[in-house]
């Protein structure tokens, strides 16, 4: 136990140390959050990522690797079209030409219009060019286009999976020369902790990436169509004739349940109409 103590100092000392650790070398018992703090394990600064800027000296632009510029690349297209199935039968055959393709489509279908909704993936050095072909010989309803810088937001993230798998590897180190059931329970928590964490940052880094290499392009585009008067889901004459009997006879039933559910007042103007025929009478008698 001497030896992890002694380890966990020599560790501590390493990568700037927290005055403020709580070791006890007599009672052999370490307190790992306090041991083994994610920013003061690794001597990380709690600062994010940031790239270089154009006033950075050039020794530090020597040393530093070339950053790339990471950008996800959205837009839109609304049109009207002669025919929706030919214009879904144009835009699928451009799709292979680009290395795109279909992520999501709808279509539904109103009284006087037909519209169809497509969302594409495409690689963004396709992106500009696709746009033009599907536009081409187009009167646009509506076009967007949206450029939004994730450089920072890429490499920060990157980062931090890097410093996690870091302290992940750490914490195993200790792990191994742990004889203690108290702090082998106290770094395997972290573990499954740290593990956790790397897990839901490598999913979102996933995605980011997705979204940065394939541009997203919703395309809307839709026909007129006339208004036709659908005759054979008309009922008849005689169903329709039933039909208003029915609904006459159930508005019937229905007065007549509104009708008794008024009884107490009926029989509170019977008991007024009668003192004012007994007051009548009495005033005559008189």
């Amino acid at each position: 136990m001497k030896t992890l103590t002694i380890l966990m100092i020599f560790l501590m000392a390493a990568c700037g140390g927290n005055g403020g650790s709580n070791i006890s070398a007599e009672s052999g018992h370490m307190d790992l959050m306090d041991v083994v703090p994610e920013e003061d394990f690794l001597g990380e600064s709690k600062e994010t990522w940031r790239p270089q800027n154009s006033s950075t000296s050039k020794s530090s632009n020597q040393s530093d690797p070339e950053i790339e510029k990471k950008v996800i690349k959205t837009g839109g297209l609304s049109y009207r079209v002669e025919s929706t199935k030919e214009e879904y039968q144009r835009i699928s055959k451009l799709l292979d030409q680009y290395d795109a393709y279909i992520s999501s489509e709808n279509e539904n279908k109103g009284y006087d219009r037909i519209n169809y909704n497509v969302s594409i993936k495409v690689p963004p050095q396709n992106f500009d060019v696709l746009i033009k072909e599907v536009t081409d010989g187009k009167k646009l309803d509506n076009r967007w286009v949206n450029t939004d810088d994730v450089t920072s937001r890429y490499y920060d993230q990157q980062s931090r999976i890097e410093n996690k798998k870091k302290l992940e590897e750490r914490y195993q180190e200790i792990l191994k020369k742990a004889d203690k059931i108290s702090d082998i329970l106290e770094v395997e928590r972290n573990l499954n902790q740290v593990r956790s964490e790397i897990e839901s940052l490598q999913g979102q880094f996933k995605l980011l990436n997705h979204q940065i290499n394939y541009s997203t392009l919703d395309i809307s585009f839709y026909e007129l169509v006339p208004y036709e008067l659908d005759q054979e889901q008309r009922p008849g004459f005689g169903t329709r004739l039933l039909n208003a009997m029915s609904a006459g006879w159930q508005g019937f039933q229905t007065f007549l349940v509104y009708l008794l559910a008024l009884w107490p007042f009926g029989l509170l103007a019977l008991g007024v109409v009668w003192v004012v025929r007994k007051v009548r009478a009495h005033k005559k008698s008189e």
